[in-house]
């Protein structure tokens, strides 16, 4: 049947597992080089306090906090590449042509697997490697990046919480970089890089143009915007960027297959 044809469930399980298994058979060092950098980090910070006086006092939350957000947004960008950016390669493109599943299967297999799966691993190894380091150097677990993210809890993903939004942009950096993974065949990062650049120059014109519609009305229609309507803005638009890319992502994968 055309269900059939476009997704049958037994052979989505099937090629999602071996999709995934080969994910971490490659990538699985990689991450868990990124999720160890709290460890690196208490090392490093150790050793420099050996030739500074006074007692040892461990990297503040603060600090710890903008290394995450900085190691996110460098995982964002390489693990689309390392993830699917081989199916544009001409033999490694040919064998993923070949592979018993619909476009709509591989579509949702990669998005699952490199925008949800992989990026929680790193979290999960990030989160617990902070908890080590923090605990082993006798700082209070309150201290902790696991106690202090919001996002961990469902309940406020779309909530007062950054965190939440934090992670949902993460997901969205990430979808930009599969498009440009799957779509690019050199230069896969840099060129997805001057696509954004170019968009985010774009956005800001047109915002700009906004601003200067509410300022000539002295920005009455500002004023008005309570936060809750800001906020359900703001996830309004993180949804549908999301939406749109898994549609892109959709049919650049269709055109691969073809």
């Amino acid at each position: 049947t055309a269900m059939n044809d476009t997704f049958n469930f037994k052979r989505f399980g099937k090629y999602f597992a071996s999709d995934l298994t080969r994910l971490f058979s490659e990538n699985w060092l990689k991450v868990l080089c990124f999720g160890l950098i709290p460890v690196f980090g208490l090392i490093l910070s150790y050793m420099f306090s050996l030739f500074v006086p006074g007692e040892y006092e461990y990297i503040g939350l603060g600090t710890r906090e903008f290394f995450l957000a900085a190691t996110a947004a460098i995982f964002s960008v390489w693990i689309p590449s390392a993830c699917y950016g081989y199916v544009t390669d001409k033999r490694a493109g040919s064998n993923y042509i070949l592979i018993p599943a619909s476009v709509l299967e591989k579509t949702v297999s990669v998005i699952i697997n490199a925008a949800a799966i992989v990026p929680a691993a790193f979290l999960v190894i990030y989160a617990v490697s902070d908890l080590v380091a923090t605990l082993v150097t006798g700082t209070a677990v309150s201290e902790t990046l696991l106690m202090n993210m919001s996002a961990w809890n469902l309940s406020e993903l779309f909530g007062d919480g950054v965190d939440g939004y934090a992670l949902i942009s993460l997901h969205i950096s990430i979808l930009y970089f599969i498009l440009g993974a799957v779509f690019f065949r050199r230069g896969k990062i840099s060129k997805t890089i001057l696509v954004l650049f170019g968009l985010g120059v774009l956005c800001l014109f047109i915002m700009l143009m906004v601003l200067k519609g509410f300022s000539d009305n002295g920005f009455d229609g500002l004023e008005q915007l309570d936060e809750s309507v800001f906020r359900g803005l703001t996830t309004a638009a993180l949804v549908i960027q999301a939406i749109v890319l898994y549609i892109l992502i959709y049919f650049r994968i269709k055109k691969i297959q073809q």
